[in-house]
């Protein structure tokens, strides 16, 4: 990256964000389909309305939405507002993890695909909870798997400077990073799991669904468990914040909340550094305390 002219920095970033227009068009397949228990391959794509097949020119990301005016070209039923921001939305993903993962970071591709991977199943599993209340099992078991997996052909997946130096010093860095993605699904699971349970002391109702702990597992997965425990600090602010309006308009007691940690896991991911140094800062403290006591 360092040897590229500024023209040849922003073409790339270019087809970076295009690509992530594209691929956001297919998470939109997949937020449809998957519920549905559709195959997310075959049939091609059609409207929910006529069921006329969208042909090339009209499936373009964002743009043939624009074109078309947020309508079905035969039948001229509305089209969710849902696709274009789907797609937007993927492509921001891809461009900016870019910028922090190649570009500031100098990490690897292989680290920067695995990373795409994990947000494109965020992304899939926070529109289907925010349209549906649940979480499917096909995005949470898919990224359960291909965290270890992920972790074990991309060693730089997670920082192992701090909680795994006996292994790192041992040179066996797999096992480092493997150890890391397992720690991370079972302490990040497990902080939401019992967040849970006392919710449903406290309200006498289920206070969070085991979809949000699998998804939490996956993100503890993929980030570890450091990353992770700052997800689970930061996911309430977003959900007071976008929350709160809703509870008082009375638009439903219901507030899925698989869409607010996915917005602070990728909001740590972001912001890595800072987040692993709030997090040992305040870790420091509470050691400080203990040894005190």
């Amino acid at each position: 990256m360092e040897n590229l002219s500024i023209q040849g920095l922003i073409l790339i970033q270019l087809w970076v964000f295009g690509l992530g227009l594209v691929i956001g068009s297919f998470l939109n397949v997949c937020i449809h389909r998957i519920p549905e228990g559709i195959s997310i391959v075959w049939p091609a794509s059609k409207c929910a309305y006529c069921s006329k097949r969208i042909v090339w020119y009209d499936n373009i990301p964002v743009l043939s939405y624009l074109f078309l005016r947020g309508k079905c070209r035969h039948c001229q039923r509305k089209i969710s507002a849902q696709y274009p921001i789907v797609e937007f939305l993927t492509g921001i993903v891809f461009l900016l993890l870019f910028r922090s993962v190649l570009m500031v970071s100098s990490g690897t591709t292989c680290v920067y695909v695995f990373f795409i991977v994990f947000c494109c199943l965020l992304i899939v599993g926070s529109f289907v909870d925010l349209r549906l209340h649940i979480i499917p099992n096909e995005i949470t078991y898919t990224g359960l798997i291909l965290a270890p997996i992920a972790s074990i052909l991309c060693v730089g997946l997670h920082d192992l400077s701090g909680s795994l130096r006996f292994f790192v010093d041992s040179g066996n860095q797999w096992a480092a990073s493997l150890l890391a993605s397992l720690i991370g699904i079972f302490v990040s699971g497990g902080l939401i799991f019992l967040c849970g349970v006392f919710g449903k002391l406290v309200f006498r109702k289920d206070a969070m669904g085991f979809g949000d702990v699998k998804l939490m597992g996956v993100i503890g997965g993929f980030l570890g468990w450091k990353l992770a425990v700052a997800t689970f600090f930061l996911a309430p602010f977003f959900g007071l914040l976008f929350g709160l309006p809703r509870l008082i308009f009375k638009k439903g007691n219901v507030i899925p909340y698989g869409p607010f940690l996915s917005l602070a896991a990728f909001v740590c991911l972001l912001f890595k550094d800072f987040s692993i140094k709030t997090i040992d800062h305040y870790l420091n403290i509470y050691l400080s305390i203990f040894q005190l006591l």
